[in-house]
């Protein structure tokens, strides 16, 4: 028995030793290179690194690992989510200390005087205290307080879920009006000029977007968009109270260079005009669905209740564990029921605001590394299709182009 013992343990602290050690992230197909810094970082920087919003890479994100287990059980006082209910739970550690004093103090006095009480119609219960079911109250209203926190955490996620299918919906979107108007689009103007504007507008959308959604306006921060901003561009966006929705209308407006360009021709094309101006109104469509997000927050009165309730629940905890547990044992019991019942709660408020608007909460959704990828994946589209262009017309291959998504041939930074 003794050497099964010892071989459980030895097998226990093998196995601690490797969960406790950082794993290195399986790369597969990383287009760019990660920066030095992140390549050794630790396990709770690679676990939130796809949300960091640097770099960009289609590897699947860092995820927790049943294999982590022995690591997170070790960092819980570094958890963000202890650190914001903290507060709460310092409340409830020394209310707590303070009902076990004022019961240890009473069982001293109990132990030489009669109660004050005894006598009083209704109160002297004599030795019936002992038949009360004091977790009554618990047993009947714990099942309550489960079902309410299971629904206050459904409905959070939901609505993170709805935001990132949003976002898919802009990002598909895009791709897809960037590659119809490169490849089949024909324009009453010079054809490369317009569709580089068009594609110049389409990378802008996503970060008018994203700014529109977390209370930001940076009109220099699209100069990473247009590689400049031509003035009329520039005042556009600057006279604007609602960025993606003028970055809207601006499609609207280069888009409708095919309709022009059609009118006596064949109808083929404006087919094309009114499949590129209906992608449009999706992305119009997408900006009120973010909005209904981002403005119509959880119902307060139900997140109110929520606390009230988990509040008192967990207040009262140590004045029903007074005839369960030892009372040096009490205080420790109450701060892990209160953990484990306030960090599910607050986990539901962190992630019911899914792009960030407020800057107390953490920013669940990686917007900038969405406007990154559709930026990265309009410069190369435009590139593949106009090496294509050129294969087409038996010109020679001029290379890749380096100018910013939807530059012309020929155009100058």
């Amino acid at each position: 028995m003794a050497s099964l013992l010892l071989a459980c343990a030895a097998v226990l602290a093998s196995q601690a030793r490797a969960f406790t050690a950082p794993r290195a992230p399986r790369l597969r197909h990383r287009t760019v290179p990660l920066r030095a810094e992140r390549v050794g970082a630790g396990y709770l920087e690679r676990l939130s690194s796809y949300s960091d919003e640097v770099g960009y890479t289609l590897d699947a994100p860092t995820r927790y690992s049943i294999k982590d287990w022995w690591f997170n059980l070790q960092n819980i006082g570094s958890s963000s989510v202890l650190e914001r209910i903290g507060g709460h739970l310092v409340a409830n550690t020394v209310w707590s200390v303070v009902v076990v004093s004022c019961y240890g103090s009473w069982l001293v006095y109990a132990q030489d005087n009669e109660a004050p009480w005894v006598g009083i119609v209704g109160l002297d219960y004599g030795s019936r205290a002992d038949d009360f079911d004091w977790f009554a109250p618990f047993t009947l209203s714990g099942g309550i307080l489960g079902i309410l926190l299971a629904f206050r955490t459904g409905q959070s996620y939901d609505r993170f879920w709805e935001g990132r299918q949003v976002w898919a919906r802009v990002v598909n979107r895009v791709r897809a009006i960037a590659r119809a108007s490169r490849s089949y689009a024909t324009f009453d103007d010079d054809d490369d000029v317009v569709s580089g504007v068009l594609l110049r507008w389409l990378a802008a959308f996503p970060l008018a977007l994203k700014q529109h959604l977390r209370g930001e306006r940076d009109v220099d921060a699209f100069d990473m968009v247009f590689d400049m901003l031509l003035g009329g561009e520039r005042r556009d966006l600057e006279s604007a109270d609602n960025l993606p929705l003028a970055v809207s209308y601006a499609l609207s407006a280069e888009v409708d260079g095919i309709r022009r360009a059609s009118e006596d021709s064949q109808a083929a094309s404006q087919l094309l005009w009114w499949q590129m101006e209906s992608m449009i109104l999706d992305l119009q469509d997408a900006i009120g669905d973010a909005e209904a997000i981002a403005g119509t927050p959880v119902p307060l009165s139900y997140s109110r209740h929520t606390s009230r309730l988990l509040s008192i629940w967990t207040l009262l905890s140590p004045v029903i564990l007074l005839k369960a547990l030892p009372l040096p044992l009490i205080p420790p019991a109450t701060v892990l029921v209160s953990w484990m019942l306030l960090a599910t709660e607050e986990i539901g408020h962190i992630i019911e605001e899914p792009f960030g608007i407020h800057d107390d909460r953490p920013k669940i959704l990686p917007l900038q590394r969405y406007c990154d990828i559709v930026g990265r994946d309009l410069h190369e589209q435009n590139n593949l299709i106009e090496l294509a262009r050129r294969a087409k017309r038996g010109g020679a291959a001029g290379g890749d182009r380096d100018g910013p998504p939807g530059q012309a041939e020929g155009e100058s930074h």
